[in-house]
């Protein structure tokens, strides 16, 4: 947690960029992210601004069944398609501008459990948790995600906070975000 970081999509630029490497594939499984993560993908924006893709990383997505559930053939077949190179399969927790529910703890906890099935521990589960703070007893780390990421502005500042934003997650992946927010090397032990 720090107030070094702007925003909640500076958070999520901070820990995409420390998991992801040239040739490697981020898979949304939530459908196309909102407006303000798809230049730092590189969905949108000029190419040379520094996006995911200007450094090789790959993205595809996988919308939600038409029932709103997860589309557990279209991830499976995705995973299949790229393989080993999926090393962030993404989950964007609220509904964004999107008319459909929040995910729960619970049914993020079922797609982790699908994706770890198929790809074991070789693949990086993120969840974009802005908005979903505190609006259940436990978070997604609970139920075995590797990464959750957040703004401080909105639900954990009350309105009041005007910066900051959150990574949390398992021991590696923190690193690796204190990595690429701080220097190898130094990371967050830096303060």
């Amino acid at each position: 947690m720090r107030p070094s970081i702007l925003s909640g999509t500076h958070a999520l630029t901070i820990g995409l960029f420390a998991l992801l490497r040239p040739g490697d594939v981020m898979l949304s499984i939530t459908g196309a992210p909102y407006d303000t993560l798809r230049e730092v993908i590189g969905m949108d924006g000029a190419n040379g601004d520094g996006s995911l893709a200007d450094f090789g990383v790959d993205y595809a997505d996988v919308d939600f069944a038409a029932d709103g559930s997860f589309d557990f053939d279209g991830i499976e077949g995705a995973l299949k398609q790229y393989g080993d190179r999926v090393k962030v399969v993404f989950l964007q927790r609220s509904k964004g501008y999107l008319a459909r529910p929040t995910l729960t703890v619970a049914q993020i906890g079922e797609a982790v459990r699908f994706v770890r099935e198929r790809t074991g521990e070789n693949t990086y589960i993120v969840v974009d948790n802005c908005y979903g703070e505190f609006t259940e007893t436990t978070e997604p780390t609970a139920v075995g995600v590797d990464m959750i990421i957040g703004s401080l502005i909105k639900n954990p500042g009350g309105g009041m906070a005007d910066t900051g934003g959150y990574i949390c997650g398992t021991k590696r992946a923190v690193e690796l975000a204190g990595n690429r927010l701080c220097c190898p090397g130094v990371g967050l032990d830096a303060g």
